[in-house]
């Protein structure tokens, strides 16, 4: 763990009664980020990003405005949570435990991180936002004490697994506002063995090392909104999700910066925390920017997407394409017209050649008092692991946005969605994301895990939220609890 983790479990609220989660609250300490190498200055000329079409590798400002790129990327968890509750006799639990987290160990999560790193270094944004960046830990049988998850053996770290292939790459970023959510720990049998398997979920902020980029503040923030479940007669859970922020100055110019993962499991409670979070926007200065994963998008069936959009703008509708997408799978005439097509959400197995599963629009940059020249996907094809199993990133696509504060120019009768920023050579998403092998990274240290049949099935995001919905009958089961905190 390194020290921003250290930190950032430093500041999570004491346990309460009939609490499985904790949140990481209150605000991480402001941050300047100094450039490991030539620093970028203001009013320098931005190098086009060759392989996607979008410009903004570097952050600028001059007197044409601001122009930063940024990209937000769910990482995924690698299995599939809700087959917990696929059975109501608890005496079968750790055995399904142990079957997912061997799902988790058989998604190769070290060599993900590894292609999700490349992709990032090829177009070098310089502010990104991942969701899901899960800490997976294992430790011997404690009895189960739902108000002190204890396992502290890291099996797997997947911020510092990310971070960790991007300086091998010499593009190094840092986190800075990273948000605890999930912390939970289950009995679990793995191999014969009873051992407790903790998952502790977070939502971070990474700012490239290199990039003209200094951390004016950091903070983050938990919903009043979330999920209460009920397990049994003696116990219940309550779910909180929540958002990190980092107040920045980019090349000398202000920009606020968000990141997210609303609520999958219940429309309900994803429909408050979106209110609330288009309240903290509106209470922020701009420009702004807001990534995330929403679990909500055009063709959605909740109100989230739409709550959002009343105050902010989705880029993938109002900007450019540097691919020349066509609409999003599954939109309407009476659905806004998307640049880029589905983010989510594949198989939790993560292997080809099952069904891709990109047909929903639901990981979104959305903006205010600043907009998107170009937009497109990334992640989209399966890369190769070890040489010979192939794997997709994670079950989201990332998204990436090169932004801008300056005037839009009058397009000209020869310019298209096709067009790039800075050389004027079109590009294709299947050019720019043609398979790639992934060379091999360091083993978990966990021996074999290849053998135990696999429990995954489609379901995006943290499915582990959706796992406690099903095992107490699923929405019914479920209460949207408000609460208010001390400040």
């Amino acid at each position: 763990m390194d020290d921003t983790d250290r930190s950032a479990a430093a500041t999570d609220a004491p346990w309460t009664r009939r609490r499985l989660l904790r949140v990481g609250g209150g605000s991480l300490a402001a941050t300047t980020l100094l450039a490991s190498g030539a620093a970028e200055r203001s009013g320098a000329t931005a190098s086009p990003d060759t392989e996607s079409g979008v410009t903004g590798t570097r952050a600028v400002a001059s007197d044409g405005g601001l122009s930063v790129s940024v990209a937000t990327q769910n990482l995924g968890l690698g299995a599939d949570f809700l087959s917990i509750a696929r059975d109501s006799d608890e005496a079968t639990v750790p055995e399904r435990v142990g079957a997912l987290y061997t799902d988790v160990r058989k998604s190769r999560p070290r060599e993900r991180m590894v292609a999700i790193a490349q992709e990032l270094t090829q177009r070098r944004p310089a502010i990104v936002g991942v969701q899901e960046a899960a800490i997976v830990r294992r430790g011997s049988r404690t009895g189960n004490d739902l108000e002190s998850p204890d396992s502290d053996g890291i099996v797997f770290d997947f911020l510092d697994a990310l971070r960790a292939a991007l300086r091998a790459r010499e593009t190094p970023y840092r986190p800075v506002a990273v948000a605890t959510n999930a912390d939970l720990e289950f009995p679990g049998r793995v191999d014969g063995e009873a051992i407790d398997v903790r998952l502790t979920d977070r939502d971070a902020i990474l700012v490239r090392e290199d990039a003209d980029v200094t951390v004016q503040d950091t903070s983050t923030a938990t919903f009043d909104a979330s999920l209460t479940l009920p397990l049994s007669a003696e116990r219940s859970v309550e779910i909180e999700r929540g958002y990190a922020r980092a107040d920045l100055r980019v090349a000398g110019e202000p920009l606020s910066v968000l990141n997210t993962h609303l609520e999958s499991a219940l429309e309900s409670v994803r429909t408050a925390q979106a209110t609330e979070f288009a309240s903290a926007v509106d209470a922020g200065s701009t420009p702004l920017v807001a990534l995330g994963d929403f679990n909500d998008g055009p063709d959605g069936e909740g109100d989230a997407y739409e709550i959002l959009t009343e105050s902010l703008s989705d880029v993938a509708v109002e900007g450019t394409s540097a691919t020349g997408e066509t609409a999003a799978t599954g939109s309407t005439a009476a659905t806004p017209e998307a640049r880029i097509s589905g983010t989510c959400c594949r198989p939790s197995s993560l292997r080809p050649p099952d069904e891709d599963g990109l047909t929903r629009r639901i990981d979104h940059v959305f903006v205010d008092g600043i907009r998107a020249s170009h937009v497109r996907r990334f992640g989209v094809e399966a890369v190769d692991v070890d040489g010979a199993t192939r794997r997709w990133p994670s079950d989201h696509a990332g998204v990436l946005a090169a932004l801008t504060t300056a005037p839009a120019a009058t397009p000209t009768a020869t310019e298209d969605a096709t067009a790039t920023v800075a050389n004027g050579s079109a590009t294709s998403e299947s050019a720019s994301t043609s398979p790639q092998t992934v060379e091999p990274t360091a083993k978990s240290s966990e021996a074999g895990g290849d053998t135990a049949p696999s429990t995954s099935a489609e379901n995006p995001g943290f499915g582990v939220v959706a796992a406690l919905s099903a095992l107490v009958g699923g929405a019914a089961g479920a209460a949207l609890l408000d609460r208010r905190r001390d400040a």
